[in-house]
């Protein structure tokens, strides 16, 4: 699904959940989310794995609309509801978040909600490394690439240098290690917008960005750095990407 935003004064963007389509995007001066731009990446695997969902879920009797909410899976959540696995993912994302705030207003008490299992890893781990929260589920924006991009989470390290972090919550086997879950695309999101906020900010240095990944089966978490040539080579990959969706979109 498309998400488009509208700059704010503030530096920050506003999502329009009324616009979904390039050609509204185009009337509205909307722009582009880092994700929508990265959607013209190919996945083979992705593609044939949402086509078998889809004809299984048909032949199990569900009807199109149905078959289109399930076909990137389902979750039990933590009260026993089965929501998609984007459903999940948001839940868990909030719980960061607001622990995240609390730790930002003082509080260091430990997290006994009902995503504590899938929050108490990161937070120890932030809290661990000296950093500091500037904010959580922030936005940015650029003009020029006619793009924008919630960050989860902007902080600063023990040095006073950003630092932005992506929650992802994927499905992790037991014998495979969660910070191996992350694909070109993760590094080429946080990467653009690491270079939104570095020409935002006036920074003379590329911020740091890191992939927090976290199984949704237990809990465990992985954390992958993002080395700067890696950095680099993601953004380019971006750069490549949004010259082809707004060239296809007849948006430049």
């Amino acid at each position: 699904m498309s998400h488009f935003y509208k700059p704010q004064k503030d530096g920050t963007a506003k999502l329009i959940k009324t616009i979904t389509t390039p050609n509204q995007a185009k009337g509205k001066q909307a722009l582009a989310s880092v994700t929508t731009m990265l959607g013209v990446i190919p996945s083979d695997f992705l593609s044939k794995w949402s086509r078998k969902q889809i004809f299984e879920l048909a032949a199990a009797g569900y009807d199109f609309d149905e078959c289109e909410r399930r076909r990137y899976g389902m979750r039990t959540d933590v009260d026993g509801r089965e929501v998609t696995s984007a459903q999940f993912g948001t839940s868990v994302h909030k719980a960061l978040e607001h622990h995240l705030e609390r730790m930002a207003d003082g509080d260091l008490s430990e997290n006994n909600g009902a995503y504590a299992k899938y929050v108490k890893p990161f937070a120890k781990w932030f809290n661990d490394q000296g950093y500091t929260l500037v904010e959580a589920e922030t936005t940015c924006y650029c003009l020029r690439r006619k793009t924008a991009g919630t960050i989860d989470v902007l902080a600063k390290n023990a040095d006073g240098r950003y630092v932005l972090m992506d929650f992802k919550t994927r499905s992790v086997r037991a014998d495979v290690k969660p910070a191996s879950k992350v694909y070109l695309k993760d590094a080429a999101q946080m990467a653009v917008e690491a270079d939104i906020i570095r020409e935002r900010e006036g920074l003379d240095y590329m911020p740091t960005t890191i992939s927090i990944v976290i199984s949704v089966e237990d809990g465990r978490t992985g954390i992958r750095h993002w080395p700067l040539d890696k950095q680099a080579y993601a953004l380019e990959v971006f750069e490549a990407c949004s010259n082809l969706y707004l060239t296809i979109n007849n948006l430049k």
